[in-house]
């Protein structure tokens, strides 16, 4: 399988990178990450004073052990950004087939701020400028992050502002928030100041509640908490909608990150549209050696539809996506069961009879459907653990 892909002009030998995270503090880390067989990394955000973090500053929510949500109240990197210039220099030395891009963040009002740390990371040597427009935790409510993502007039400002600096050459890839009423409308605005890309999403502002045992909240500090940004599995579905949205309208090329674990999830991002995929909150649970995974799962769901490379798929999803009024309302499923798989367990009983249309009943420890009663809704289908119930069409 040939996984490698080609962005703004840049050749990645697969489409997995590493997202401004905690993953790429330091340049030791993302040396590793690049051994490990990751195509490029964004480094943490770099900011004209580095910040303390405050301590205890992940929560997550579990479900049969494994993480099924993830938060944190991380801000930017701790390192100034002349250790950066000089990690970058050392990354692209020493691995000149990989990709780095420099995430950058300065206030909204401060043109010389963005300027310098675009300069510093384009003479360090960096592949793309990541704008980092969508922080949604500490820096939103000084008037950084996703204070400018929120509002399309500073979001362009900002773009222009490096745009008419002729000494910046390398693109400029604003990262956005989900957190809008609408992200194609922030998308135009970069667009048409000037972007060359996006990359969407970042995390999104959450609360993961209590601990109700101890009843301070999740991630304390000192008994207190803060918004914090929300990821893992859960936020995949709200990044493909801004991926889908994005790829159609204003069209720029687009890297996606939000919830991708798997190479199957990557999988939907490349049908989506997008030629690159980040990941972060994943790699925090698992480790840089993610990447073997990832690969092999890209190549198997290739090997599934006899795909060679990735430009055979690329975007092919996007164009199922609609708008609601355009869905075919004439066309009809219902559930059927298969007697071998019923495990008599009734869950799609239980749903059917108390949120659905009381389409189910059990015949000889088996779930049957009234067919006169079915309405196609699929919510049998969804709770089933067995895979015994299919939707066909009629």
């Amino acid at each position: 399988m040939d996984l490698s892909v080609e962005y703004l002009g840049l050749r990645f030998e697969n489409p997995f990178l590493l997202a401004s995270a905690p993953p790429t503090a330091n340049k030791e880390m993302i040396a590793r990450a690049f051994k490990a067989g990751w195509a490029g990394a964004v480094t943490k955000t770099l900011i004209r004073e580095p910040v303390k973090n405050v301590t205890n500053r992940f929560g997550s929510t579990k479900a049969g052990g494994k993480v099924i949500a993830f938060e944190n109240i991380e801000l930017a990197s701790e390192r100034t950004p002349d250790e950066w210039f000089s990690d970058i220099r050392f990354l692209k030395e020493k691995f000149p087939q990989k990709r780095l891009i420099g995430s950058i963040m300065g206030d909204a009002k401060s043109a010389k701020e963005w300027l310098e740390l675009s300069l510093g990371c384009q003479e360090a040597g960096v592949d793309l400028l990541e704008l980092n427009f969508s922080c949604p935790h500490g820096y939103s409510e000084k008037g950084k992050g996703a204070a400018i993502g929120q509002h399309a007039e500073y979001s362009a400002q900002i773009v222009a502002w490096l745009k008419a600096d002729k000494r910046i050459t390398v693109p400029l890839i604003p990262k956005l928030t989900a957190a809008v009423a609408d992200i194609s409308y922030i998308g135009e605005a970069v667009a048409n100041a000037g972007a060359q890309g996006i990359c969407a999403i970042n995390s999104f502002p959450a609360l993961l509640g209590f601990d109700l045992l101890t009843l301070k909240p999740k991630a304390s500090v000192r008994g207190y908490s803060a918004v914090a940004g929300y990821s893992g599995v859960g936020l995949k579905p709200i990044a493909l909608r801004a991926v889908s949205n994005l790829v159609k309208n204003p069209g720029l090329p687009v890297m996606a990150c939000g919830g991708i674990s798997s190479g199957f999830d990557a999988a939907e991002f490349l049908l989506m549209g997008a030629p690159l995929v980040q990941v972060c909150t994943a790699v925090m649970l698992e480790g840089y050696g993610l990447i073997r995974k990832m690969t092999r799962d890209l190549s198997e769901f290739m090997a599934w539809h006899e795909f060679t490379r990735i430009q055979d798929f690329l975007g092919r999803g996007n164009q199922m996506i609609r708008q609601y009024a355009e869905l075919d309302t004439s066309y009809a499923v219902k559930a059927q069961v298969d007697a071998k798989k019923c495990t008599g367990c009734r869950k799609c009983v239980v749903a059917c009879r108390d949120s659905a249309y009381q389409a189910i009943a059990m015949q000889d420890k088996v779930a049957v459907v009234d067919q006169s009663q079915c309405t196609g809704c699929s919510l049998c289908f969804q709770v089933c653990p067995h895979e015994a119930v299919q939707m066909v069409e009629v």
